[in-house]
């Protein structure tokens, strides 16, 4: 019953966003946005979850998992009634923020619900049920959301979201128990770090805005580059003061255990190594291909629907198996698609893009569950909640960072050829300069990812070798965890 109440939350947090992708044409037609602006409405979610999951974590540890969940669910209910009755830009992404901040506490409060009230021994199946509901979410997005907007508006996007939301809140007061969910987390830690969540909040808004707006205003631009010495200098800060700091957001001990760093390490390349596929290939296949954006969505589902399903079966193998193996395995066919990925051209057949995407979907669903399953167990229960908002950012921050370079790649190439970056004129003729520039842009980009892959594949390998070393193969052995990055070990962080 817990789980089915989180799932609420996640599937609500995924399908509004996906949902709103669909609806964004008819969101720039009303509010008469050029495409530049018109992405804000995207970009604007995706900065506030990045900048505030660490310290929702935080603060979900220290005021209980039920509350944060509960309220998370109910802000993201007041951000979409803001959207939906929005008549104009500002006032539409004022709502977004609201919804961005609500759901941030929903993704990092969920995973450590989950993990929490499922036994050590079910944590991989657990997680991996976690990521079928985000599969569905993922596929059920464009559908419901073109449905809506066809139906009545983009507006009914936002009030559907709304009404989901409200009936999860419903529904987390009524079945979670706070003792439960909170499962080991830390009383004694009674106050947030103010000047943690604002360093943290400050450092990966500017790194975001930099990674989004680089391609826009140059690279060398004076305003991109002192972000980047911005966001290294406040990464530094951050560091210090989280070390001495009484009660920090994040305990840095955590990382001393070398499988959660690992798994860590291996999640930002892995989630780097996926993200420009989303982003690229519906550009390919409308632009270049030549097909509607309903073909182009139905040759891209076999990606999301393979992820969950096999997800589901990967985190409950992982359970009896262990992680390594079948991240090495996931990992390492995905290594084979974007290889395959980087051929692709104006005349590669249709039985070698459904393939492909049909394995690439296969190769996420084997390696995702498995690894947040060996970062998260192999920390003491009190730090499931920073745990679960540490990998929710690590995942977010790798998808922006892999969009962003991989957008500036293609379009400098295209400016390199000397025929713009304007997508129009790669659909006017793809078999042109234009659609030769793009798909040089597009391999480049996948024949870097391969580096990402192979050291992914390493950190996989490290993070299993450490684990069969140290005992912690199975998700048991917590109390020798707690010790290393709890000050006190209390029995609460034993199972």
């Amino acid at each position: 019953m817990a789980f089915t109440t989180v799932a609420v939350g996640q599937f609500t947090t995924v399908i509004g966003n996906s949902g709103i992708a669909v609806a964004l044409p008819r969101i720039a037609d009303e509010l008469e946005l050029n495409l530049a602006v018109a992405s804000w409405v995207m970009i604007a979610m995706a900065l506030t979850i990045s900048a505030v999951l660490l310290p929702m974590g935080r603060l979900s540890d220290i005021a209980g998992r039920k509350r944060v969940y509960v309220a998370g669910m109910l802000v993201m209910a007041g951000g979409v009634a803001v959207s939906a009755t929005s008549a104009n830009l500002p006032m539409l992404l004022a709502g977004r923020v609201i919804e961005g901040f609500g759901a941030a506490m929903v993704m990092t409060v969920a995973v450590a619900i989950i993990t929490s009230v499922f036994p050590a021994r079910e944590r991989g199946k657990a997680l991996g049920m976690n990521m079928f509901v985000i599969g569905l979410g993922a596929v059920s997005g464009p559908v419901v959301g073109g449905a809506l907007v066809d139906v009545f508006s983009w507006r009914a996007v936002f009030v559907a979201t709304g009404v989901v939301s409200l009936a999860g809140s419903v529904l987390a007061l009524v079945v979670l128990d706070e003792r439960r969910v909170r499962a080991g987390a830390r009383e004694a830690a009674g106050r947030l770090d103010w000047p943690g969540i604002f360093t943290s909040t400050a450092g990966l808004a500017i790194l975001i805005l930099a990674l989004t707006n680089g391609n826009r205003l140059g690279w060398d631009s004076p305003y991109i580059i002192g972000s980047f010495v911005g966001f290294a200098v406040l990464l530094a800060w951050f560091l210090r003061w989280e070390a001495r700091a009484a009660s920090p957001m994040i305990d840095l001990s955590i990382f001393r255990v070398s499988q959660f760093s690992w798994a860590v390490s291996g999640r930002f390349l892995g989630f780097l190594m996926n993200g420009p596929t989303n982003f690229l290939m519906p550009f390919y296949l409308q632009e270049v291909t030549g097909r509607s954006a309903s073909q182009a969505g139905l040759i891209m589902t076999p990606l999301p629907i393979t992820m969950a399903i096999v997800g589901v079966l990967a985190g409950r193998w992982s359970d009896r198996f262990g992680f390594r193996n079948f991240m090495l395995a996931g990992l390492g066919l995905q290594l084979g698609t974007i290889a395959t990925f980087s051929i692709f051209d104006q005349s590669t057949p249709l039985t070698l893009i459904l393939p492909t995407m049909f394995i690439h979907g296969f190769g996420s669903g084997l390696w995702m569950a498995p690894n947040m399953s060996a970062a998260v167990g192999a920390v003491s229960r009190s730090f499931y909640g920073v745990a679960a908002a540490f990998l929710n950012l690590v995942r977010n921050t790798a998808n922006v960072t892999a969009l962003a370079v991989a957008a500036a790649i293609v379009a400098g190439v295209m400016i390199s050829r000397g025929v713009g970056s304007d997508l129009g004129s790669v659909s006017d003729n793809p078999s042109g300069p234009a659609g030769d520039a793009f798909v040089s842009g597009m391999h480049i980009v996948f024949r870097i990812l391969i580096a990402a892959g192979v050291l992914a594949m390493v950190s996989a390998i490290m993070a299993g070798r450490r684990s069969a070393r140290e005992g912690r193969g199975s998700p048991d052995s917590e109390q020798e965890r707690g010790a290393l990055v709890s000050p006190v070990n209390s029995p609460a962080d034993s199972d």
